[in-house]
């Protein structure tokens, strides 16, 4: 097929990777071990370094320990930054499914569910007001950004991306270019998926996450023309965002060009997986001389932080009592709203999981009980897992003209076993459940977003009731 004449030289690059391709398409039939093996890389390098260009500071080794085995024995990030990685994990998974499926077309309610499964859940990102003041600003996943965003280029001028304004409808006119080009088939599918990540950035419609969907839709139009996926690699950042600042100033080929040689080596890399030939690179058994040491602390993490007095003590003061405390301040305005309003708190080790667990209830304007009660449970500890921490803040009977028993309640339970803990929420369905290590803890950011979220649910809840009697 004829495509859209480029230059001179990105034309004859992309030769190159079409004769790269060719040869692996002629390598039939596939042996799915080699293939995996190609993917086995693929996934742990894109995971990587896609996220490391955007600041996540996972290593490399602990990246592949999370992704193989959902711990990296380090408590030195922040719970987000392993929410975010495992999630981006998911959502190459889920782009790569949708493009291999032939009945799969792209949307924008797509785009927003890539977003969505990237940053998993709502929280506050640090940003400025328009005088240049320090705030806060929630950053709501899967929804068109609420506030401008810009980027400093490298001659110092500020670019603006899309208005929130206008961002519905320059997705709109995104998605309608794509049906465009995907039914004319002018351009080279590099080259396409090229402008397919440009095009979207320059729009930057989420208040989060644009350079990760972007990186993530541009493979998706690989994949879906029989090319290999590329990675980015955080190492080369600055050529990267140089390369995209050239196409902010006009000169798109000069992104194009760097896309074209990202997409050389891999294309390389996957003719060489399919062989049978070794890929491992240069520099990849430092990396995993870097996995075996952190899996090795790892286990020394588990051996030393088994669940004793002082270990229980420790999550209790550093983590249950901040979170529970957050949750219980930010669902007390609603008080108001009930006529009835109460904190329950259960507690059961193994000697009382026969039905005489203790309980306690408190007033919610209380906190100094909250403290007390935890207390008195550190000191009555007999360090006998199962052990469960049930927290419920209850509102019964909205303050309303109706005679309905309209009630909602909080609940989060938190679980103790040998090696971790781990906390569940549980409003009227779970809506998540973390797993950590006796030396792991719930960091400020976390705990904020996580009683946010609390308060935004049970303010739906009663909007929804009130709309039902009106």
């Amino acid at each position: 097929m004829a495509f859209l004449i480029l230059g001179m030289n990105l034309s004859a690059s992309i030769q190159q990777i079409d004769v790269l391709k060719k040869e692996a398409d002629d390598l039939q039939p596939i042996n799915p071990d080699f293939e995996q093996k190609f993917w086995n890389k693929y996934r742990l390098e894109f995971n990587y370094n896609s996220n490391h260009i955007e600041g996540n500071t996972l290593t490399y080794g602990h990246t592949q320990l999370l992704l193989m085995f959902d711990k990296v024995g380090s408590d030195a990030y922040s719970l987000r930054e392993l929410e975010e990685m495992k999630a981006h994990d998911v959502a190459l998974r889920l782009v790569k499914e949708a493009a291999l499926d032939p009945e799969h077309i792209l949307t924008e309610k797509f785009i927003r569910e890539i977003n969505q499964t990237i940053l998993v859940r709502p929280y506050y990102k640090d940003a400025e007001t328009s005088d240049g003041q320090s705030t806060k600003r929630l950053i709501e996943p899967g929804k068109y950004k609420t506030h401008p965003n810009h980027v400093r280029l490298e001659n110092g001028e500020t670019f603006y991306y899309a208005s929130v304004e206008e961002t519905p409808a320059l997705m709109g006119d995104f998605i309608e270019w794509i049906r465009s080009e995907e039914k004319s088939k002018e351009l080279h599918p590099i080259h396409f998926a090229s402008l397919v990540h440009y095009r979207f950035v320059r729009i930057h419609p989420f208040d989060d996450s644009n350079g990760r969907t972007s990186r993530l839709l541009m493979n998706y139009y690989l994949l879906r023309n029989g090319y290999a996926p590329v990675v980015i690699e955080s190492n080369d950042k600055k050529s990267y965002l140089t390369a995209l600042n050239k196409a902010d100033a006009g000169d798109i080929e000069s992104f194009i060009n760097y896309i074209i040689a990202c997409s050389n080596r891999w294309q390389e890399i996957y003719l060489m997986a399919k062989k049978g030939e070794d890929i491992q690179e240069k520099n990849d058994y430092k990396k995993e001389i870097e996995l075996l040491k952190k899996e090795l602390k790892n286990i020394n993490d588990r051996i030393e932080k088994t669940l004793n007095e002082k270990v229980f003590n420790t999550v209790i003061e550093k983590t249950i009592f901040p979170l529970l405390s957050a949750i219980i301040t930010e669902l007390n305005p609603f008080d108001d709203l009930y006529l009835e309003s109460n904190i329950r708190i259960e507690f059961s080790d193994s000697l009382t999981t026969t039905g005489n667990a203790k309980y306690w209830d408190i007033n919610p304007t209380d906190i100094k009980s909250l403290y007390s009660i935890l207390e008195d449970i550190k000191n009555g500890f007999m360090y006998l897992p199962p052990i469960k921490l049930d927290f419920i803040y209850r509102h019964k009977r909205i303050r309303k003209a109706s005679n309905l028993d309209d009630h909602y309640q909080t609940h989060f339970a938190i679980e103790f076993d040998r090696f971790k803990f781990s906390i569940s929420s549980y409003p009227k369905e779970k809506l998540w459940k973390l797993s950590l290590l006796y030396h792991e803890t719930l960091d400020e950011e976390t705990i904020k977003d996580i009683s946010s979220v609390c308060a935004k649910n049970e303010l739906e809840f009663i909007k929804n009731q009130l709309l039902s009697i009106k």
